[in-house]
């Protein structure tokens, strides 16, 4: 991961920060996190990421583990 500004991408913030700047103090960040929050909500609820995390998230929308989530079936490709 490198540093760059925070992505917003379909109502979400998505920030790439230091590990050492993340209030939370149940695991350890490493040297990177990843935040995500409510673009809608930034001051509502934050997720906390390790990259490890983060890398296992993405994998599992790539392989869509959480499709059944989705409110309307995907168009199908042509």
């Amino acid at each position: 991961m490198t540093d760059q500004e925070p992505i917003l991408s379909d109502g979400v913030i998505i920030e790439f920060v230091d590990g050492k700047d993340v209030p939370v103090k149940h695991k350890d960040f490493g040297e990177r996190a990843v935040v995500m929050r409510d673009a809608k909500n930034p001051e509502g609820p934050i997720l906390y990421f390790t990259e490890a995390e983060w890398d296992a998230f993405i994998a599992g929308v790539k392989d869509g583990e959480f499709d059944d989530l989705l409110e309307e079936e995907p168009a199908e490709e042509a």
